[in-house]
């Protein structure tokens, strides 16, 4: 049976379909009617029956027997309600109709409570049909949804409050006017069809949705349902409308569209790709981000089981996960490679009651930028542990950020600790040691870049070794000081080197000192005499005298030779 019929009358009225032999529709005023609280009302086939009074049963049994299709009886009986001891009395008009949609036949009975005596007192008969009619108007009235009915040519015979107040009329200004009397005329042939129809179909619910206009000429949407109403002898006697005004329903359903429009844009307008997965792993919705990606239509993909369009994911990462996140209604995200494509994937899966909703993005450009960087740090990182200079630093509280290997090394071939990152900065040696490295670090926190050559007396006994050591502020990015990188070599040996040369650098000084003194004034001496011998009368007695002084001279100049000698090679002059 189509419920939306019902609301005029849904509190006094039940519906039983005699094929199911159940009820499916107990109305919520049964409750009053039967005496039972509305949350203790049986939905038994035979709850009505029950509290039919016994001598009323057989009659209220054999009418129901022989009520025919399209039929319309009324009956008056009592009854006894479970939790009192008054008896009701009960008018109950009773039809029958096939259902149109089901095709099963249904007894639909409209009830009422009435005064005791229309059972007994004939001549009050017509005096209480008025009291149950003005009973019935009054329900009618007091609903809010439109009653109507038209005769056989289609002029209205009745119309509730609620039609006139909506749509702006008085009953006599509507009651023997054509129903065309108010219709928007784009509708007009509609509603001529199903009038026709329901002519034509007695106890057929024809649907009908249509603009009524009010007294003003304004549009109210509206949805409607009419059925022929018969009489005994199943002839057609009225044209019954029940109708709902439809404007809220309207503006929500329009409201949802906008809804759902804004959420499309979005899901379009986002470079992640979307995708909603039903409980059956079938696609709701995609978007085109993911169509591209995938290279399928949207055709393709909605409606069909994610597993059958990328039988791929089968037995892999996606199908655990996606079951996991299914399983445990938790959001789970992961990242994969699609070889097929060479593209990586960050994947996120939010579950819900309905199934999955999906974000794919494509990170494959972050990716690579990772795997760059990681190789640039790895090459920094065996560069920096190539080097047998120490390389470390410290952060403002004086624990260490980083160190390479010969840092480490250095550290525990001197105090026996290998440092780690987060430790405090492991300063060894005596007390004046460590007063002058604490020191060195305090000045590098303050932000000043200098370097300086430590003499190490402690590490070998009877032997110093040299450091240059440089520190360096590390700043963060808005020009605060976080930390100092430190960098320290040793250069014993080079300082060594340089003593050497400043050493032969001396001597060659002396060097030069003596040939240009002490060598010199001998040298002149031999020119001197040398100018003065005879060479045309070698036996000039003044040549013997000259000879010998230039043997002594000779002499001078091989002892000044001799110290020069010495002096380049032990850096000692010889005493004369």
């Amino acid at each position: 049976m189509q419920t939306s019929i019902l609301p005029i009358i849904s509190e006094c009225v039940i519906a039983f379909n005699l094929p199911l032999n159940q009820y499916i529709t107990i109305g919520p005023c049964i409750g009053m009617l039967s005496g039972y609280a509305d949350n203790e009302v049986p939905e038994g086939k035979d709850f009505w029956y029950t509290i039919i009074h016994s001598s009323d049963l057989p009659a209220v049994r054999k009418a129901t027997t022989e009520l025919v299709d399209g039929q319309t009886i009324e009956l008056n009986y009592r009854i006894l309600p479970p939790h009192s001891l008054e008896v009701r009395y009960i008018t109950e008009r009773r039809s029958m109709y096939t259902d149109a949609v089901t095709g099963q036949q249904v007894v639909l009975s409209i009830l009422n409570e009435h005064a005791p005596d229309i059972l007994n007192d004939e001549d009050g008969a017509q005096t209480d049909a008025l009291k149950r009619e003005q009973f019935l108007l009054s329900l009618i009235n007091s609903q809010t949804n439109f009653l109507m009915r038209l005769n056989k040519t289609g002029h209205f015979t009745f119309v509730n409050k609620q039609y006139c107040k909506v749509f702006g009329y008085t009953a006599d200004e509507l009651l023997g006017h054509h129903f065309t009397i108010n219709t928007a005329p784009e509708d007009l042939e509609r509603c001529e069809r199903a009038f026709n129809e329901c002519l034509a179909n007695p106890g057929k619910i024809i649907p009908l949705v249509r603009d009524k206009m009010d007294k003003s000429g304004a549009r109210h949407p509206s949805e409607w349902e009419f059925i022929s109403i018969v009489n005994e002898r199943g002839e057609v006697t009225e044209i019954q409308g029940v109708g709902l005004d439809i404007s809220e329903k309207q503006l929500r359903e329009a409201e949802a569209k906008r809804a759902a429009e804004q959420l499309d844009n979005f899901i379009e307008s986002i470079t992640d790709s979307f995708l909603i997965l039903d409980n059956d792993w079938r696609f709701i919705k995609t978007n085109k981000a993911f169509e591209k990606i995938c290279n399928r239509t949207q055709t393709e993909l909605v409606g069909n089981s994610i597993w059958d369009v990328f039988p791929i994911l089968v037995g892999g990462q996606s199908e655990r996960q996606f079951k996991l996140a299914a399983k445990m209604q938790r959001t789970v995200q992961y990242t994969e490679f699609v070889p097929t494509s060479g593209l990586w994937f960050r994947i996120t899966v939010y579950p819900a009651a309905e199934g999955l909703t999906v974000f794919v993005k494509d990170i494959t450009e972050q990716k690579v930028a990772e795997e760059e960087l990681n190789r640039t740090r790895n090459n920094l990182e065996a560069l920096i542990n190539n080097t047998t200079d120490l390389i470390w630093s410290i952060d403002t509280k004086g624990r260490y950020i980083y160190m390479n290997n010969a840092y480490k090394n250095a550290v525990y071939k001197e105090a026996g600790i290998i440092p780690a990152t987060g430790e405090e900065v492991i300063v060894y040696g005596p007390e004046k040691v460590r007063e002058t490295w604490t020191e060195f670090y305090r000045r590098a926190l303050h932000g000043e870049t200098y370097s300086v050559v430590y003499e190490n007396t402690h590490s070998i006994p009877g032997r110093a070794l040299y450091y240059e050591v440089n520190f360096y502020p590390l700043y963060d990015n808005i020009g605060g000081v976080v930390g100092s990188g430190c960098f320290g070599r040793e250069i014993t040996s080079r300082l060594e080197s340089e003593k050497e040369i400043i050493d032969q650098n001396e001597r060659l000084r002396q060097i030069a000192s003596l040939s240009s003194h002490e060598l010199r004034r001998p040298v002149a001496s031999m020119l001197g005499l040398i100018n003065v011998i005879d060479f045309e009368n070698f036996n000039n007695p003044e040549n013997r005298e000259a000879i010998n002084l230039l043997h002594a001279v000779s002499n001078e100049i091989d002892e000044v030779i001799r110290t020069i000698v010495d002096n380049t090679f032990t850096g000692q002059q010889r005493n004369n």
